[in-house]
């Protein structure tokens, strides 16, 4: 039961933070970026299906062990 919730309620975050994100694209005013990020974040934590195919994205694991290291992204 408490875990349902749990997952529920990060579902509910995420889809919160996607939606904020679209009205971002729309309006200049808002950041759209952190918001996003902050979807990825609570649909990996939600799903553990989603969370393993983000962790075979090679582009997430670069960046995730960048963050890890403390280390700023060279471009």
């Amino acid at each position: 039961m408490l875990k349902t919730l749990h997952h529920g309620l990060w579902l509910a975050a995420g889809v919160f933070s996607l939606l904020i994100g679209i009205i971002g694209l729309l309006l200049p005013v808002v950041p759209q970026l952190p918001f996003f990020l902050a979807a990825i974040i609570c649909f990996m934590r939600c799903s553990t299906r989603f969370n393993a195919w983000m962790e075979k994205q090679i582009w997430f694991s670069r960046l995730r062990t960048r963050f890890r290291n403390l280390r700023p992204p060279r471009f």
